[in-house]
């Protein structure tokens, strides 16, 4: 049974490669909870000291929704919040509970609204889940239901984005400028059956973070994006955070709509001459910049605490600290993009503490600080000059 005197939340993850959930156990474990983390041995969400239990996993994509699912069946009443920390699980276990499993649904899956399932796998269901609740996003079509290059045409205007249906990262992504260059486009995939045609709005992305308890909005984080990887559809390595009204009115319907119970990591693109904010993608799920909140007014660890407790943050902020803009970089992404690109200049940022750099290197936690320097010098190492 849940010993009301300890908030226990189930951190969840398959993937062992990927990197994003190492430092979100901290954030919880600073709100105040009891942190268990169900995955592998190797996986990045044990890579940290701030985890209280560790339950192994089978590296079988199969075993592991089994046995998560039998762990809930029988001991859900443990845990006061299951979060499942990548794309990847979110796909395996929703493909694992049918449409009658609903209170399992409700207390693993990262929404509370199961007919709405259909937008945590797929980019396809997620356009159709934001069409039907009324939520502005791009025209689209689905390519394996409209394959007539002249049909398109007449649903969608051109330049596009190909999307794979479930893709994440960035990859999967081609933009099309013109009918004609749609059937060498779709060559490039590593999937052309499955992929929605998404009308590509020219604009500023806008990268959002929230943290939404049954639908309601508990906190959020806006940034503009300063930096990618690689390109516009790859991951960011820099952002500038601020607060923005539209943007907080545009997620409060969201989550009410839709039914979001968990983080969710979001994109939007803002048209100017419209002055339009158009949904782009809603990822149910933690990304690397979470635990970063903390440099801000707006900490995602108020958040959590706020959902433990029940009880709102006392802060009070002035209107200048409300509004406030910061700039972060994520340490390890940065610096990998600074070694691709040859960005000496971004180097020189890092080595002379540019704004404070030296803050967002994770030397708060050695286990998670190793395997990134680990990380970043197998990635060097692959760089070719």
């Amino acid at each position: 049974m849940i010993n009301p005197a300890v908030y226990t939340t189930l951190l969840v993850s398959y993937l062992d490669f990927f990197d994003a959930p190492g430092e979100i156990p901290f954030m919880f474990k600073k709100a105040g909870h009891k942190v268990v983390v169900f995955c592998c041995e190797t996986s990045w969400l044990k890579s940290n000291k701030f985890h209280d239990e560790w339950i192994d996993a089978s590296k079988d994509k199969q075993e592991f929704a089994s046995a998560l699912i039998k762990l809930i069946k029988e001991k859900g009443n443990t845990f006061n919040k299951v979060m499942l920390l990548d794309d990847e699980t979110i796909k395996l276990i929703t493909d694992n509970i049918s449409d009658d499993e609903v209170e399992l649904f409700k207390k693993i899956m990262p929404i509370t609204k199961i007919e709405n399932r259909e937008m945590l796998s797929s980019k396809i269901g997620m356009s159709r889940v934001f069409e039907r609740n009324g939520i502005k996003t791009p025209r689209y079509i689905n390519y394996a239901d409209e394959k007539d290059t002249e049909a398109i045409t007449t649903k969608v205007d051109f330049p596009v984005l190909l999307k794979v249906d479930f893709s994440f990262s960035g990859i999967g992504i081609r933009k099309c400028e013109a009918p004609e260059d749609l059937k060498s486009k779709l060559d490039e995939l590593h999937d052309s059956t499955n992929v929605v045609i998404q009308e590509f709005i020219t604009g500023d992305d806008v990268g959002v973070e929230a943290l939404f308890e049954q639908g309601k909005l508990i906190c959020y984080q806006c940034a503009r994006v300063m930096s990618y990887m690689n390109n516009q559809f790859s991951f960011t390595t820099k952002r500038t955070y601020y607060r923005n009204k539209k943007v907080e009115e545009i997620l409060i319907q969201l989550g009410e709509r839709v039914g979001l119970n968990s983080f969710a990591s979001i994109g939007f693109i803002y048209h100017k001459e419209r002055d339009a904010y158009y949904l782009i993608e809603v990822d149910a799920r933690t990304n690397s910049w979470m635990p970063y909140s903390r440099f801000t007014n707006h900490s995602f660890i108020d958040g959590l605490r706020e959902i433990a407790t029940g009880k709102k943050s006392a802060k009070v902020l002035s209107e200048k600290e409300e509004n406030r803009e910061i700039e972060i970089a994520i340490f390890d992404r940065d610096m990998r993009r600074c070694m691709k690109t040859k960005d000496f200049g971004g180097m020189l940022k890092w080595v002379y503490n540019y704004k404070g750099y030296w803050q967002f290197i994770p030397f708060y936690d050695k286990i998670f600080f190793k395997r990134i320097l680990r990380k970043m010098i197998f990635d060097f190492l692959k760089i070719k000059y």
